[in-house]
C-alpha cells in the first residue's frame, strides 16, 4: 500500500493514497501576485493567514447555539433518533459509521447563510473593516452564490481533505485563478490536537518546487476533487492554526492547507469556512 509521511505540528501522520492520480510538478512561476491574489497588499501577506477578534462571547454562543441546533434536526430527521440533550463534541457518540455520518455532511457542506438562525452576513462588515475592502459572496465569474461549510471532523476519522491549494481545480480546470479569500471560525473542539493545519508562507512557493496531483486525490479509500500536495519545496511540515472561541482564522486561497486530523480522543472538531471575493 502507497503511503505518505506529513508532519503536523512535529506528529508525524502517514496517509494511504492507494489508487490516486500520478504526483508531478507545475511550471516555473508563482501563482499568487498582486494580480491574483487579494490578500496580496495586507501587511500579514508575507505569511499568508492571520486570526483576529471577530466575535463577542454572546454573539459566539448564539452561532454555536444555532449551529447545535440545525446539525440536532439533521441528525433527527436523517437517522429518525430523538435527542433530548444533543451535545455537538459528542457528536461522534452518536454517528458511529461512515455511513451515517455521509448522510449529515451531505447536507452541512453546502449551505447558505438562510440555513443558519444566526446571519453570517452579518459578519462581512467587520470582514471588511479587517481587511480594508468591501466583500461579496457572489462569484463574478459565474454569478453564482458562495456555500458555506460546517466541517465536522470526528476524532481519529478520515473526516478531512488532503493538503491542498483552493485554486488549483480553477487553475487545472479552465486556466483561471478566483479571487476569493477563505474564512474559517471554531465552533467546538478546536484545540492544538485538532485545528486546521496551514503552511505559513506556501503561497509564495513557485510552482515547480510543489509536487502535487492535478486531478482529484484518494486518501485512505476516499475521493476527493482537491489537488492533493505531496511536498512543496521539499517540505511537508503543517502547523496547526491556533485560534480562539469568538476568532477567525484569514488566509489567501494560495495557502497550502488541509489534513485536518483530529487527535482528540473525545471531542467532534466543528468549524465554519467560506469563501469571499472581493467586490
Amino acid at each position: 500500500m502507497t503511503k505518505i509521511a506529513f508532519k503536523i505540528n512535529e506528529k508525524v501522520h502517514e496517509v494511504s493514497v492507494e489508487g490516486s492520480p500520478a504526483f508531478a510538478f507545475g511550471k516555473a512561476e508563482t501563482l499568487s501576485s498582486a494580480i491574483t491574489d487579494i490578500t496580496y497588499h495586507q501587511a500579514w501577506y508575507p505569511k499568508g493567514f492571520e486570526v483576529f477578534d471577530l466575535l463577542s462571547v454572546k454573539e459566539f454562543e448564539h452561532l454555536k447555539q444555532g449551529i447545535t441546533h440545525s446539525i440536532k434536526n439533521l441528525i433527527e430527521k436523517e437517522l429518525q433518533i430523538s435527542l433530548p440533550n444533543f451535545d455537538l463534541t459528542k457528536y461522534h457518540h452518536i454517528i458511529k459509521t461512515d455511513t451515517d455520518h455521509f448522510k449529515i455532511v451531505s447536507k452541512t457542506r453546502d449551505l447558505f447563510s438562510g440555513d443558519f438562525t444566526f446571519s453570517v452576513q452579518s459578519l462581512i462588515p467587520s470582514l471588511e473593516k479587517f481587511l480594508g475592502f468591501q466583500l461579496i459572496d457572489i462569484n463574478p465569474k459565474d454569478e453564482t452564490k458562495m456555500h458555506i461549510i460546517v466541517r465536522i471532523n470526528r476524532p481519529h476519522s478520515n473526516d478531512y481533505n488532503p493538503p491542498h491549494k483552493d485554486i488549483y481545480e480553477g487553475v487545472d480546470g479552465e486556466n483561471y485563478i478566483p479571487l476569493f479569500i477563505n474564512f474559517w471560525i471554531p465552533i467546538c473542539g478546536v484545540t492544538e490536537n485538532s485545528a486546521l493545519p496551514i503552511s505559513p508562507a506556501s503561497h509564495l512557493i513557485p510552482e515547480n518546487q510543489i509536487l502535487r496531483t492535478f486531478d482529484g486525490a484518494v486518501v485512505a479509500g476516499n475521493k476527493y476533487r482537491v489537488r492533493m500536495i505531496k511536498e512543496w519545496a521539499g517540505n511537508n511540515v503543517l502547523e496547526r492554526a491556533k485560534v480562539a472561541d469568538g476568532q477567525v482564522l484569514v488566509f489567501s486561497s494560495h495557502l497550502i492547507h488541509g489534513l485536518a486530523i483530529n487527535d482528540e480522543e473525545d471531542l467532534t472538531r466543528v468549524a465554519l469556512e467560506f469563501r469571499l471575493f472581493k467586490k
